[in-house]
């Protein structure tokens, strides 16, 4: 019984204590964002950085730690217990091991749901409109490396979709009904999209708030980033050379073109769920949009990343030991 009680401990820590408590704090930061910054500032790389580290961070310390249970040298230090032939480092770690995998088919599970599987009848490469999208992308340098794919019936008029080798999706009714000037601005809009890989940021967010048992508190910050996002990829593509009120055609032409999108949930779309958030985007498209701004919130996540990644296995630093310990004096020495 031993052997099992510091892997249940870790588990119970990890996801009964340290997400809660991370998922609290991360949930009254974001609401301070939300009270001091603009709706469309709340799109930034900090914001997201805030919705996924209460579930990274300590999911990659509970990794990181199996691994550190199993190296040899670990064993003798932090044991407290004779196990016999056994050690219980090695036990915990493929206890550990076992129960990461467990995760890691639900992520992939996750995954699986989300990847587009969807039909796209696209048009044959003869059709005049594959001609037109061609000319458009040649002559904006900030385009020549998208892919681009003109279909009929498409869930939504206009959005992203991929994770690794992302494309935009056009339908050919939406194409039919937009001229040159709101096709560009589009387009603009939807490269700004690729260039952060939201479509990836999305599935990460849904995979990450699928884990946290306190996941449901931090769900309407992650619509309203996602919400925000939208406005930032405004902003970008006007300041890529889009025309503000052609890209606002655009998306009330996109708003009313729009189909069922129940299996577009990590997919980057034109002119996104909400009305209210296409009302907002219009009116700060007519003001005129600022241009987005740098935030540190991925170099900070990813020296958090790194820290959960080192801390385990560096020998002066005696947590992990510490707990360890303390797991093993719940119960009396063998006898």
């Amino acid at each position: 019984m031993p052997e099992l009680l510091f892997p249940i401990a870790a588990l119970t820590l990890t996801f009964g204590v340290l997400i809660p408590a991370l998922t609290l704090i991360s949930r009254r930061v974001l609401a301070r964002r939300r009270r001091t910054l603009s709706w469309t500032e709340f799109g930034s790389n900090t914001t997201y950085a805030w919705l996924v580290a209460p579930t990274l961070l300590p999911l990659i310390w509970l990794l990181s730690s199996a691994l550190h249970q199993a190296e040899p040298s670990s064993s003798p230090r932090i044991c407290l217990h004779d196990h016999g032939a056994s050690t219980i480092c090695a036990d915990n770690a493929m206890l550990l091991g076992a129960l990461l995998i467990g995760l890691s088919a639900w992520i992939v599970r996750v995954i699986w749901q989300a990847w587009p599987r969807h039909t796209l009848d696209r048009l044959p490469a003869t059709d005049p409109r594959i001609g037109r999208i061609q000319r458009l992308i040649a002559r904006e340098p900030g385009l020549q490396a998208m892919r681009v794919v003109v279909v009929r019936d498409a869930e939504e008029p206009l959005f992203t979709q991929g994770f690794l080798r992302p494309q935009v999706v056009l339908d050919r009714s939406f194409m039919d009904d937009a001229d040159d000037a709101m096709l560009h601005a589009a387009l603009l809009h939807e490269a700004a999209h690729i260039r952060w890989r939201d479509t990836l940021r999305y599935l990460l967010s849904r995979v990450c708030l699928g884990l946290n048992p306190a996941g449901a508190l931090l769900r309407a910050d992650r619509d309203h980033w996602r919400a925000a996002r939208e406005a930032l990829c405004d902003s970008e593509a006007v300041h890529m050379g889009g025309q503000p009120l052609a890209l606002a055609q655009g998306l009330v032409r996109a708003a009313r073109f729009r189909r069922d999108t129940a299996t577009l949930n990590s997919a980057a779309m034109l002119c996104g769920h909400h009305l209210a958030s296409l009302k907002l985007r219009l009116a700060i498209l007519m003001q005129g949009p600022t241009r987005p701004g740098r935030s540190p919130g991925y170099a900070v996540l990813a020296l958090g990343i790194l820290a959960v990644l080192v801390l385990p296995h560096l020998e002066s630093f005696d947590l992990l030991h510490a707990f360890h310990m303390g797991v093993e004096r719940l119960y009396p020495p063998s006898r």
